[in-house]
């Protein structure tokens, strides 16, 4: 059998907030938002290719710890996505007031990465595939 990932889901205070943030920077499209499960609600966005970006309320009694945006954390620690040219879009974000958790870095076999941090203290990479 063949797997593909579906989605990712993050959980956020304000999820059409937070979407907003992914069409801003990603040119997330929006593509529901909805009560999926009772009492939250879910703004599902499309990032490019075919898995979905899914951001959700809280339901009513949940916890209010919070993960943090850092490297080498247990659990997912982050997700990525690809760009063309690492440095610029760098330069972007920064100057959107986005905070560079890593800058550039250039890796074993040519690639370069670098991790952000978004909104909901979500710990975003960006890669620059190597030419």
């Amino acid at each position: 059998m063949k797997y593909v990932i579906n989605h990712v889901h993050i959980r956020a205070t304000d999820p059409r907030k937070s979407a907003e943030w992914y069409a801003e920077h990603f040119n997330a499209e929006i593509m529901s938002e909805r009560e999926v499960m009772p009492g939250t609600i879910t703004v599902s966005t499309k990032v490019g290719g075919s898995a979905r970006l899914n951001i959700s309320s809280q339901p009513e009694g949940s916890s209010p710890q919070r993960a943090s945006a850092e490297l080498n954390q247990l659990g997912l620690e982050h997700f990525g996505f690809d760009v063309t040219d690492l440095a610029s879009e760098l330069d972007r974000l920064a100057n959107a007031g986005v905070r560079i958790v890593l800058p550039l870095t250039e890796v074993v076999g040519g690639a370069k990465l670098a991790y952000i941090e978004g909104p909901d203290d979500v710990l975003i990479e960006l890669v620059q595939p190597p030419s």
